[in-house]
């Protein structure tokens, strides 16, 4: 059930994704009571990682939920080329939700 998508990350800026979770006909799932976790590494096999977002469920009946970095969070990130994913925790199961590239641009003003 995963998807793939690549963000693009503005160092010192705050960012924002709304994620919607929905069945294979596009009816969004009931979310409440669920657990989402995401981060970014270096590369998969990283033992460390570089940012760790936080999930936020906006509107659980809808399917509706909202990966945050702060600016500060973002400004820590090195601009490149790194990976993420966001994993749910449901019931007791992990499933990968979400995954791809995180490009970090580099900031000028600060």
């Amino acid at each position: 059930m995963s998807g793939s998508l690549d963000l693009i990350i503005n160092q010192g800026a705050t960012f924002k994704r709304i994620i919607t979770i929905a069945d294979s006909e596009g009816a969004p799932l009931n979310i409440t009571g669920n657990v989402f976790r995401g981060q970014i590494r270096k590369r998969y096999t990283s033992t460390e990682f570089l940012a760790e977002f936080l999930c936020e469920i906006t509107d659980p009946t809808q399917g509706k939920l909202i990966i945050t970095l702060t600016d500060t969070e973002t400004s820590a990130i090195p601009a490149g080329d790194w990976v993420y994913d966001v994993e749910w925790l449901n019931l007791g199961m992990v499933s990968r939700l979400i995954e791809g590239q995180a490009i970090t641009t580099a900031e000028v003003t600060r």
